[in-house]
C-alpha cells in the first residue's frame, strides 16, 4: 500500500514539475525582453544555486555530499541543465517552431529506449502507444502554432542532442536516486549550471557580459521573471522531478514532459489572450489521455 502511495506521490511530483515549466515559457519571454537569452540562463542558475547554497548553510535545507561519489550527478548536470539548454537555445534559432516542438517532443521516446537498455524497465505496449499519441498531438499543435521560417541541417541535430541530453538527465537521475536525495541532485545541477554558464557567458561576450547585466538587472520586470525561473522553475520543478524519478520509473516520469505544451499553450490563452483554436484544444485533450494511459498502465 505504501509502495502505491510512493508512486502516486510520483506521478504528482511529475505532473506539478511540468506545469511549473509550462508557465515558465510565459516568464522567458518577459526575461527576454531585457535580455540575450544565454545572459538570462546565466543569471537563472546563478540565482537558483545562490538562494539553494545560502539556505543550505542556515540549515534550512540539508545537501551532505561528504564522501560521495560526485563524478556521476556532475554528469547528470552536465547533461541537464548545461547541455540541453544550450542545445536547445541554439537549435530553436535554426529550426521553426514546428520542427523545434515535434522534435524536443520526442525526449519520452529516447526515455523508452535508454531506460529499456540502461535500467532494464521496459515500456509496456500501452504505455508506447499512449506516447506515440502525445507526440503526435504536440506535433500537431507545433505546426498550427508555427510562424514559418527557415530549418538548417545544424538546427536540427542541436534539438536531437537536447532530447539525447533530456533523455540521460531522466536515467542517471533514476540510478543516483539510491544514493543521492532530490536536494542533491538539484544542488548538484544548479553548481554546475552557474559556473558553466557564467564561463560560457564570459567567453561569448567577454568584456560586454557586466555591461549585458547591469542593463538587465534595472528592469524590475526583468526580477519578476527571474524569480519565477530561478526559485519556482528551477529549484521547485527540478526538486520535484528529481523527486518524481525516485518513485516512478523514468518513462512514466519523462510521459508528463509533454504536458508543458498544454500548459503553454492555456497560460498563452489566459494570460497572454492568445486564440486557440477547437483543434489545438483537442490535441491537448489527447496529449493529457495519453499521459494518463502511460501512468495508469505504468508497471513501476
Amino acid at each position: 500500500m505504501q509502495k502505491s502511495g510512493n508512486k502516486n506521490y510520483g506521478a504528482l511530483a511529475a505532473l506539478f514539475a511540468n506545469i511549473i515549466f509550462g508557465f515558465s515559457f510565459l516568464f522567458s519571454k518577459l526575461a527576454l525582453n531585457f535580455a540575450n537569452p544565454l545572459i538570462v540562463l546565466q543569471v537563472r542558475f546563478t540565482v537558483a544555486f545562490v538562494v539553494l547554497a545560502l539556505l543550505a548553510l542556515f540549515g534550512i535545507v540539508k545537501i551532505n555530499l561528504k564522501g560521495k561519489q560526485v563524478l556521476c550527478p556532475i554528469l547528470m548536470a552536465l547533461a541537464q541543465p548545461l547541455l540541453y539548454f544550450l542545445f536547445e537555445l541554439y537549435g530553436i534559432n535554426f529550426t521553426t517552431s514546428a520542427v523545434s516542438g515535434v522534435i524536443i517532443s520526442l525526449v519520452p521516446v529516447g526515455v523508452i529506449i535508454l531506460s529499456g537498455l540502461v535500467l532494464k524497465e521496459k515500456a509496456t505496449r500501452t504505455q508506447i502507444i499512449c506516447s506515440v499519441c502525445s507526440i503526435l498531438a504536440v506535433s500537431g499543435i507545433s505546426v498550427i502554432s508555427s510562424g514559418g521560417g527557415r530549418n538548417s541541417i545544424k538546427g536540427i541535430l542541436l534539438l536531437v542532442g537536447a532530447v539525447c541530453m533530456a533523455a540521460v538527465f531522466n536515467i542517471l537521475s533514476r540510478l543516483l536516486s539510491k544514493e543521492f536525495t532530490p536536494l542533491e541532485k538539484t544542488f548538484t545541477m544548479f553548481l554546475v549550471g552557474a559556473v558553466g554558464f557564467n564561463a560560457i557567458a564570459f567567453a561569448v561576450f567577454k568584456g560586454q557580459t557586466l555591461s549585458m547585466l547591469t542593463q538587465a538587472a534595472v528592469n524590475t520586470e526583468f526580477w519578476v521573471a527571474i524569480v519565477y525561473l530561478s526559485i519556482v522553475s528551477s529549484i521547485g520543478a527540478f526538486m520535484l522531478y528529481n523527486y518524481a524519478t525516485a518513485k516512478i520509473s523514468a518513462v512514466r516520469a519523462a510521459s508528463f514532459s509533454n504536458i508543458i505544451t498544454v500548459v503553454s499553450l492555456l497560460a498563452g490563452v489566459l494570460i497572454l489572450k492568445e486564440k486557440i483554436t477547437l483543434l489545438e484544444f483537442i490535441l491537448c485533450i489527447i496529449i493529457i489521455l495519453s499521459v494518463y494511459g502511460v501512468n495508469k498502465k505504468g508497471q513501476f
